[in-house]
């Protein structure tokens, strides 16, 4: 992969229904995965995003959501 492709890569900004879409994604496949390494690892993505959403110092910083406005 290029520089260039890198950077263009890391510049982009999910917004807040992408990432409540994200997290609602992974705990559904990991209801659907045996138990194992695969399913904690989606349900260890879904538990971190709950906990960023539930950080209103993160919400302010990365432009997703405003004090008064709450993602589920």
């Amino acid at each position: 992969m290029s520089e260039a492709e890198l950077v263009s890569i890391s510049k982009h900004r999910y917004s807040a229904t992408e990432l409540a879409d994200l997290r609602r994604a992974s705990i559904l496949l990991a209801r659907g995965l045996p138990v194992g390494a695969d399913r904690n690892q989606h349900r260890q993505i879904a538990v971190s995003l709950r906990a960023l959403f539930s950080s209103e110092k993160w919400l302010e910083a990365n432009g997703l959501a405003t004090p008064t406005e709450r993602i589920p």
